[in-house]
């Protein structure tokens, strides 16, 4: 498993008519931390030489507490491989308050251009099984 830590600022066109985070937006965040994942642990230009694109297979999202403009988020994610699939956990956590605010956890494959899922590249099972306290 390997954790991996992305910071960003809730913005105000991200917001509901409630004044809180829309649900859709929480998504985007937990995508912005895998993409963030795949370029500071040197995955994503290896991951396009060979052809393949990370695809998500499925997504859960479990609300717990609102996030509103301006606050400072933390998201906490772990990675993992496990039968040919990447397994993974994000936290999105209000700095300020130290609650989590969502996790979201799923799965995802590669698919190479004919969107054939493949394998794992093993420099990904690599990374995933590497150093568990990385906190790039």
């Amino acid at each position: 498993m390997k954790r991996s830590s992305y910071r960003l600022t809730v913005r105000g066109y991200e917001l509901d008519s409630f004044g809180h985070v829309n649900n859709a937006v929480y998504l985007q965040y937990a995508e912005t931390a895998l993409w963030n994942f795949l370029k500071v642990n040197d995955l994503l230009d290896a991951i396009v030489e060979e052809g393949l694109f990370p695809v998500i297979l499925e997504s859960k999202q479990r609300y717990m507490h609102e996030l509103h403009m301006l606050d400072q988020v933390r998201i906490d994610s772990e990675l993992s491989c496990s039968g040919g699939i990447v397994k993974y956990t994000h936290m999105i956590i209000n700095e300020s308050t130290g609650l989590t605010a969502c996790k979201v956890t799923g799965k995802l494959a590669y698919v190479d251009k004919d969107r054939i899922i493949c394998d794992i590249p093993g420099f990904v099972i690599k990374c995933l099984e590497g150093d568990q306290n990385d906190n790039k």
